[in-house]
């Protein structure tokens, strides 16, 4: 009885399974129950019972006209949730300890906020180095400018990239910021999988930064560890970027020579 009960389960889970799979790839029209029923290979009683089910929890909606089946509003809430930045702190405080601690360096996390890239937390070692965006947690840089901001403008779509390097154009002025150099700069970033400069920003400190990714491949924030560059030998890159991005996605690519 038991097994037949959990059988049941099993097949009704995975029936559900293949029905939003099968939702999500279809046009904006739908689909019928028998081609609910035929794509998921179940009879026409089970699937529509399945249907009922997902319809309850808002997984699934349907067309009282034509009678046809689309994804609702809370399975398309599961696909559009993102980490918020207090979970990204929470997510990512450890790994920041735990480099600025190895390499004896001070560690930054950074999230998109429209057209900035805000501190939101921060492990310093040396509390003589200069930071730029304020000096500390809250501080604000425009993407592009720094680091961190740079590898997550990096990962933007293009128009997306464009827009904001022109509603940004009077702050990079300001900044002394080269756009054109900028733009071009950009894919080697995104095809690295992170940004490593020498006394670019501040004279005397270099640092390497690498994308955060979300579940859907998109980038709204950024780590970043820092240190006065004579203590950060060219030889000592590689390992930290190779740890850096194990401790992220494991896409170490090395620097070249």
């Amino acid at each position: 009885m038991g097994q037949t009960s959990g059988s049941q389960h099993s097949q009704n889970s995975e029936r559900a399974a293949l029905i939003l799979i099968s939702l999500g790839q279809a046009t904006w029209r739908g689909l019928s129950l028998k081609e609910i029923a035929e794509r998921v290979g179940a009879e026409k009683p089970a699937t529509h019972r399945t249907l009922l089910a997902l319809k309850r929890h808002g997984m699934v909606v349907q067309n009282e006209l034509r009678g046809r089946y689309r994804l609702g509003p809370a399975a398309l809430a599961l696909g559009q949730r993102r980490t918020t930045p207090i979970e990204r702190i929470e997510q990512w405080k450890p790994a920041i300890a735990e480099l600025a601690k190895t390499y004896q360096a001070s560690a930054f996390l950074l999230e998109r906020s429209g057209l900035d890239a805000i501190i939101t937390d921060m492990y310093m070692t040396d509390p003589s180095l200069k930071v730029l965006g304020g000096g500390g947690i809250g501080g604000r840089l425009p993407l592009g400018y720094g680091l961190g901001s740079t590898a997550i403008l990096a990962e933007q779509d293009e128009d997306d990239q464009c827009a904001i390097l022109q509603a940004n154009l009077e702050r990079y002025t300001t900044l002394d910021v080269d756009v054109g150099a900028l733009r071009a700069y950009l894919p080697t970033v995104r095809t690295l999988g992170y940004d490593y400069r020498r006394d670019t920003f501040i004279e005397g400190i270099s640092g390497i930064s690498v994308p955060l990714h979300e579940d859907n491949g998109r980038c709204r924030a950024a780590l970043t560890i820092a240190k006065p560059s004579e203590f950060l030998p060219d030889s000592e890159v590689p390992a930290l970027i190779a740890h850096m991005k194990t401790l992220t996605d494991g896409s170490y690519r090395p620097p070249g020579p």
